[in-house]
């Protein structure tokens, strides 16, 4: 009996300087930042910020190295922008700084929004000093986030759209509760490289695959495959943040539109050159390569045609407004729609399950905004 359990006490103790020796290496080895998830606090005017020195981030909290004293290019976006689904030098403002040659701060976060964009522009990106500032408006969600946070923070009530005031105060698109093990994994996802790096392998796209089909109401999907792609869409009326028959969102790019005025004026205040990156969803981007597969016409055989041309038409009007407003308003930008459009032809730019683009994908918005501030002649 001693025996044995002398045997199983050499046998964890091996396990675990394994596994310490392993974790020691990744850090040597691999960026922490791409791996480690910072640690999250609330705000009064950001809703949400993550604390600096946290998850490998720098002091002020952004994915990025450290924060310069000077940045010739400040981005500022959502998860779109900070780059999630690759590593922090594959980001499109990582690429983006490779492409120019110049010093480009990564100033984004998931889950934030145009609100958000103005109030970092006109606090910690001005504090840079930069000449351009970049803003990634992406069409998937960015229009409830606007709402939600107008609608949920005093501190930004004056941007609230007076005849919405009897709706309710957010617009959330839930899903089922929870994952396997949830609490032991976010633990472990703030303080292992090497658990990231395991969970990161291709094994685990049935996994996550499971679970992001624990969307209510996400038996509606399509998952197209041929011989260069394999992608699933997930199309459940309830998960379309771009649904323009809600009149929150009809608000949210009202308030949008609005703040976008703001930073322009902000921008010319601070004597700096303002551009919005306006980035597509994934189905828009897969949009020709579907119709052509008959999922807008019906003749795949498979379901999913009606809210996929609903959804993608609802995109396209959404970017319609918006463009035509930022011309209107003279405020430059950047559409990299046809460069990803022309992009997946030849390779998905997008991880399976997953609505954010991997590295290819960041490449070509970073390439696109690049070939614009090469001519500067407007898109």
């Amino acid at each position: 009996m001693k025996s044995v359990l002398g045997n199983l006490v050499l046998f964890l103790v091996s396990v675990t300087v394994a596994l310490l020796a392993a974790e020691f290496a990744a850090r040597i080895f691999l960026d922490p930042v791409d791996y480690l998830m910072p640690t999250l606090v609330a705000d009064d005017f950001l809703d949400h910020r993550v604390v600096g020195h946290t998850g490998a981030h720098d002091a002020w909290g952004f994915r990025n190295r450290e924060v310069p004293s000077r940045a010739e290019i400040v981005c500022i976006g959502d998860s779109m922008t900070y780059g999630v689904a690759a590593r922090a030098r594959d980001s499109w403002p990582a690429e983006l700084a490779k492409m120019r040659g110049t010093t480009t701060y990564n100033m984004s976060l998931g889950g934030y929004g145009p609100i958000q964009y103005l109030y970092l522009m006109r606090t910690q990106a001005v504090e840079l000093h930069p000449g351009i500032v970049i803003v990634g408006l992406y069409l998937g969600n960015d229009l409830v986030d606007a709402y939600n946070v107008v609608h949920s923070h005093k501190n930004w009530s004056s941007y609230e759209t007076r005849d919405l005031a009897d709706l309710p105060p957010q617009l959330i698109y839930s899903r089922r509760t929870g994952k396997f093990l949830g609490g032991l994994r976010d633990w472990l996802s703030r303080r292992s490289v090497l658990y990231v790096l395991v969970t990161q392998l291709p094994f685990f796209n049935f996994v996550r695959e499971r679970e992001t089909a624990g969307y209510e109401g996400s038996d509606t999907r399509i998952e197209y495959r041929d011989t260069t792609h394999h992608e699933i869409f997930y199309l459940d009326s309830r998960l379309r943040p771009l649904d323009l028959t809600d009149p929150r969102i009809n608000a949210g790019l009202e308030i949008t539109e609005h703040v976008m005025t703001d930073m322009s004026s902000a921008a010319k205040r601070s004597a700096i050159r303002l551009i919005i990156a306006v980035i597509p969803t994934k189905e828009r981007v897969y949009g020709d390569v579907l119709n052509q597969a008959g999922y807008l016409t019906g003749s795949s055989g498979h379901g999913g045609t009606e809210l996929l041309a609903s959804a993608l038409r609802d995109e396209d009007t959404v970017r319609e407004t918006i463009v035509s407003f930022l011309r209107q308003q003279q405020i430059e930008f950047v559409d990299p729609l046809p460069a990803l459009s022309q992009g997946v032809a030849q390779q998905d730019l997008y991880p399976l399950t997953d609505g954010h683009p991997n590295s290819a994908g960041y490449r070509v918005i970073a390439s696109s905004i690049a070939r614009y501030l090469g001519g500067g002649a407007q898109p």
